[in-house]
């Protein structure tokens, strides 16, 4: 993400607004060609066949499938009655803020001015699944409403706390699957240059960190096209699934599986290769830690097929584990990948072979919450982040269709009953501009039974940053955007020193007691200033080892 300053403003909407001229510039010089300007007004060869290129791709590429990507969302397998309303409490009991949680659903409307019919319209779509309210809903729609009423603090609605009768005219509701997808163009420029080069750049850098790339059969189903997939010698068992592949021959520890979130895998380049080095670095007599790194392409700001229901996903996913003889795993995932983890921990088989579990910047907490979907699809951008996720993320053509027609929220809605049988980190950057950080915070480390409305507690009572190894540990990441745990040597360390724990068999036989302290210079690495505390690659194996038990030793980032 890009610093909050007034140069980084400017500069992402000059860059936005230079890409979507583009195709009108190029369009409007083609006519010019055609029936104005003379040969001696043209611009040099060169120039003229990317002006056309970029014109016939927006006119013969773009426009036919922004047309085809409003077709109807992915059909739902519906819940009963009975399964809403237990669904609608557990809901509702963690809602931190009751009057903004309604206002945002509606697209920021006061609370007042919102219509009873309104509420009625969002929570039919929301948990029955149906565009319109139907007389056999009303009563329990009713029921939901007059839920929602009591949180509210009194005087906050008139005629005694209740929702004006009717539907208020001009107010909307944020109903994703409904709504027209949102998407801007992106010119061939950016696909080519932009995607097509990075996406050499991180083949190069994983190729030569011992990253074995194992592809799908059909190279020309994603564009721009691939060199690495008519390159590479391995092919994957999945139909739609390519991905990078470390041979796993340790006998005692448990290879990692990484499932990115929306973006190209340049950005976890170097997360990549430090991990491989540590890999390298580390070696066990027993052999070394495998690692498989999913690629899901309709999430990573290309043209290429509609993204895969739960029931595909795990398929091809087993199909890949299967074809490489993984029983068992620890699972890392970053941003949407913990939607796709949620989806494996759905699947008895695969949540028996699921062993810890490491999410970065998690987005599955708490779904129901409006913040996700608000600030990725519908929140007018302010700060230069924003305009950045924006433009390259929430309308790129790929991302904005899953998410608004191959996306259900009450699937991929993770609870904390869902950690049972496995230890968990849960990371949270304090400035992420997606999710609800404070609220999934308060939720993941909020004693049972006690709601949302009810926790006082001090916010230094649970943000912390300590690692213990435990059950559950949530760190706070202070001075962290979404994602940017991965921009620095120190925080990236710091993810790979607790996948390797996770990894070791060792680790659930001997007390931690590992501290970390997140406070990063954000973007100094870039600049060559990242002092990062060098420790010493294998102390943190050596402490899980049964010889070190009583020689751990506590670690911090200063």
């Amino acid at each position: 993400m890009l610093p909050s300053s007034r140069g980084t403003l400017i500069f992402s909407r000059v860059f936005a607004w230079f890409f979507q001229s583009i195709a009108p510039l190029s369009i409007a010089y083609c006519l010019l060609v055609l029936f104005i300007l003379s040969p001696s007004q043209r611009l040099p060869i060169a120039l003229e066949v990317w002006l056309l290129a970029e014109a016939l791709f927006f006119l013969l590429v773009y426009l036919p499938m922004s047309h085809f990507i409003h077709d109807p969302a992915m059909k739902v397998v519906g819940i009963d009655r009975w399964q809403r309303r237990e669904l609608f409490k557990k809901c509702i009991t963690t809602i931190t803020d009751p009057k903004r949680y309604i206002s945002l659903w509606h697209h920021g409307a006061k609370i007042e001015d919102i219509g009873r019919e309104n509420v009625k319209e969002w929570i039919c779509w929301a948990f029955l699944d149906k565009s319109t309210v139907g007389p056999d809903e009303e009563d329990e729609l009713e029921e939901y409403v007059d839920l929602l009423e009591t949180l509210l603090p009194k005087g906050t609605l008139p005629s005694g706390n209740k929702f004006p009768l009717g539907k208020t005219p001009g107010i909307q509701t944020l109903r994703f699957s409904l709504d027209p997808v949102n998407i801007t163009h992106k010119p061939l420029l950016f696909y080519v240059l932009g995607v097509g080069g990075a996406d050499i750049y991180v083949a190069f850098i994983m190729w030569y960190h011992g990253y074995q790339h194992h592809a799908t059969k059909q190279w020309f189903a994603s564009f721009p096209f691939r060199p690495q997939t008519l390159l590479s010698p391995h092919s994957s068992p999945a139909q739609h699934i390519s991905y990078w592949y470390r041979p796993h021959t340790s006998k005692t520890r448990l290879p990692i599986l990484y499932i990115h979130g929306i973006g190209i895998l340049h950005t976890y380049g170097d997360f990549f290769a430090e991990l491989a080095n540590r890999l390298d670095q580390d070696p066990e007599e027993d052999g070394q830690i495998g690692v498989i790194v999913l690629e899901i392409l309709p999430i990573s700001f290309r043209m290429t097929h509609a993204a895969l229901s739960p029931d595909d996903m795990r398929s091809e996913i087993r199909s890949i584990l299967d074809q490489h003889s993984w029983s068992r795993f620890v699972l890392m995932a970053n941003s949407y990948g913990t939607v796709i983890s949620t989806q494996l921990l759905r699947s008895p088989s695969l949540n028996s072979r699921i062993g810890d579990v490491i999410f970065v910047d998690p987005v599955a907490f708490l779904l129901h919450l409006p913040d996700m979907t608000y600030n990725f699809t519908r929140r007018p951008p302010k700060s230069a982040s924003e305009h950045q996720l924006y433009y390259f993320a929430s309308t790129d053509m790929g991302a904005a269709h899953t998410l608004a027609r191959r996306f259900s929220w009450t699937d991929n809605i993770l609870w904390k009953e869902d950690f049972e049988g496995r230890r968990w980190t849960v990371m949270l950057s304090e400035l992420d501009i997606i999710v609800a950080v404070d609220a999934i915070g308060s939720y993941l480390t909020r004693p049972e039974g006690l709601k949302a409305l009810q926790d006082d507690r001090l916010e230094s009572e649970w943000k912390t940053t300590k690692w213990t190894g435990g059950k559950l540990d949530v760190m706070w990441l202070k001075g962290l955007n979404h994602a940017e745990v991965f921009d620095t040597k120190r925080d990236r360390k710091m993810v790979i020193d607790i996948a390797m724990s996770y990894s070791s068999e060792y680790a659930k036989m001997v007390e931690k007691s590992l501290l970390f302290k997140a406070s990063p210079a954000r973007f100094a690495s870039a600049f060559g200033l990242d002092n990062t505390l060098d420790w010493d690659h294998g102390e943190l194996d050596t402490s899980l080892r049964p010889k070190a038990k009583n020689s751990l030793s506590k670690r911090r980032f200063s």
